[in-house]
């Protein structure tokens, strides 16, 4: 689970942007928020509130890169990791891009720094806490620019020969993570395994629910209890839907477009995927409704944009659960009404035990959540040099007898303007009517 993280020049993020899930000490509301790990009180969920272009979903990205980062191959090994850093300060351009990450594997503390520009690793470490606040390291690694080469420093602690070090020593290139490196060699770590497989399996990644279909389908057809807990949520909501059935079909790729794509394509890792890719693979999900006339199967085409997105978000949930996973889900609560927000979020809060949530939200109904910890709510906002900001304490300092849909609706967000748009149509109309019409006879003009 994540402890903490501090991001710095990354996208709209210039100067240190901290994400914090440690709890605070108040036990009067929420404890299905909460989990001890390693005597520390960790939210199981953190919510992002913040105006449109705040930079939410920039932290969300900073946290699915990171994990890209930590145990991927890069495919263009002399290319560039792809981000950008913050735009609107030409100094940035020379300064590093930097993640300082504490997280918990099982009870274990551990730290990773990452340093870093579009075009080489500068460097990485990893350490691992074992008696309170005393650390010690599992590697680090450190990139010399005038040589274009790396030095990785393991911890004698953690077993490796001299010939292991050395050949992940030799698999760390300018952009390629020493986790990534190690998983390409043939060398068994207990402690590298775990840790790598850590960010590959359970670190946060970014979902957009209207992008979650395939992934909906796949589960829907290996897991019957996720069938059965669908439906009956559903029918919290007089739902009619009874049954869910999900067919997959096969298309075979045609010869001549495997040949067109490799003509395309020069990566030579790419082309070895495309020359094995004979065939595509689709999903038709069809929904059973009953009605005292009968019951009729409709595709997912003709079910609400609210049903889907409610399917969708469960559908991610249960997985989490299951898997102890961390998802980070951008615009969480769109489609959906307050209630099955709610009933969604509680649902994860009562049964994750180590699964963790991050999501950007503008919705006020999560705010009636009568359980909802006001430390786990963070307003994100832009100040005037365009720079994402990132506040924890705002909410937290609000007088516990104050609704939260009041002291928002009250400006007490402080960097939220309840009352947005500002922009006076009546006053503004003649201005705005010059831009929509050329012509007295547009628009319906006499």
């Amino acid at each position: 689970m994540i402890e903490k993280i501090r991001i710095s020049n990354f996208y709209s993020i210039r100067e240190n942007v901290d994400v914090s899930f440690v709890a605070s000490k108040y036990q009067k509301y929420g404890e299905d928020w909460i989990v001890e790990v390693g005597g520390t009180r960790i939210l199981k969920a953190l919510l992002l509130y913040g105006s449109n272009g705040s930079g939410k979903t920039n932290i969300l990205f900073a946290l699915d890169f990171l994990r890209n980062v930590a145990f991927k191959i890069p495919r263009d090994l002399d290319g560039k990791l792809h981000y950008d850093q913050f735009a609107f300060d030409p100094a940035c351009k020379d300064k590093e891009t930097s993640f300082d990450l504490f997280f918990f594997i099982g009870d274990t503390r551990y730290n990773y720094q990452l340093n870093l520009t579009p075009y080489y690793i500068s460097r990485e470490e990893m350490r691992q806490y074992h008696k309170g606040n005393q650390s010690r390291r599992v590697f680090l690694r450190e990139y010399d620019v005038a040589s274009g080469k790396n030095s990785v420093k393991f911890g004698p602690w953690i077993g490796l020969s001299t010939k292991e070090k050395q050949a992940i020593e030799e698999a760390t290139t300018k952009i390629v993570s020493v986790l990534a490196a190690y998983s390409i060699r043939n060398i068994a770590s207990q402690l590298l395994t775990e840790i790598r497989d850590y960010f590959k399996y359970s670190f946060f990644r970014i979902y957009h629910l209207d992008q979650a279909d395939e992934e909906v389908a796949i589960a829907l057809q290996h897991d019957e209890s996720l069938r059965s807990l669908l439906i009956k949520m559903l029918g919290s909501f007089h739902s009619n839907i009874v049954d869910i059935q999900v067919e997959e079909r096969s298309q075979a790729v045609p010869e001549e477009a495997r040949k067109l794509l490799l003509q395309m394509n020069g990566d030579e890792i790419d082309k070895e995927e495309i020359a094995k890719f004979q065939t595509i693979k689709s999903f038709k999900t069809q929904y059973t409704h009953k009605t005292p006339l009968g019951e009729f199967r409709l595709e997912d085409g003709l079910q609400s944009e609210g049903t889907l997105a409610f399917i969708r978000c469960l559908t991610l949930f249960y997985k989490a659960i299951k898997g102890n996973w961390m998802l980070a889900i951008d615009e969480f609560g769109t489609g959906m009404q307050a209630k099955s927000q709610n009933l969604l979020l509680n649902f994860f809060l009562k049964f994750s035990k180590r699964a963790q949530l991050i999501v950007a939200t503008q919705s006020l109904g999560l705010l009636d959540n009568e359980q909802m910890r006001r430390d786990a709510i963070a307003i994100v906002s832009k100040d005037e040099f365009g720079q994402t900001k990132n506040d924890q304490t705002i909410v937290r300092k609000i007088h516990k007898n104050i609704k939260l849909r009041q002291a928002y609706m009250t400006g007490k967000f402080v960097s939220i303007d309840p009352n947005e748009p500002d922009i006076d149509l009546n006053s503004e109309s003649e201005k705005f009517r010059s831009l929509l019409f050329t012509t007295d006879k547009e628009g319906g003009e006499p």
